[in-house]
């Protein structure tokens, strides 16, 4: 389907690494994944971070640059603020908004399409 009649997606990703095993290779099997959500088109509809996802809204991350670039062409970039405040990131978020459990609900309500990264 292309993704122009794919509807509304929104990728929720709750880690820093994809898959479990080598952490350094699932760092860059993220990093490498969130680059190439852009061939989504205009379908991604929002990223929303949880858990040890948030840190990559934050200073430093590897892929700020990436979903800077996202947020700058429309797609809703979310980090959850208890996500953020327990670790210690809550100064240090350097893209998007900060979001609650009830937003998050309800956005995964209203996707059309739910991609999960955990």
């Amino acid at each position: 389907m292309p993704a122009a009649e794919s509807g509304k997606i929104l990728v929720l990703i709750a880690t820093d690494q994809m898959g479990k095993g080598d952490e350094q290779l699932g760092r860059r099997l993220l990093e490498t994944y969130i680059t190439t959500l852009k061939e989504l088109g205009t379908s991604l509809w929002q990223l929303i971070f949880v858990n040890g996802g948030v840190k990559l809204t934050s200073e430093d991350s590897p892929v700020l640059t990436a979903i800077k670039e996202y947020e700058a062409a429309g797609v809703v970039v979310l980090s959850c603020g208890t996500c953020m405040e327990h670790f210690g990131l809550t100064d240090k978020k350097a893209v998007g908004g900060v979001t609650n459990m009830l937003d998050i609900v309800m956005a995964t309500q209203n996707a059309d399409k739910v991609i999960t990264i955990n």
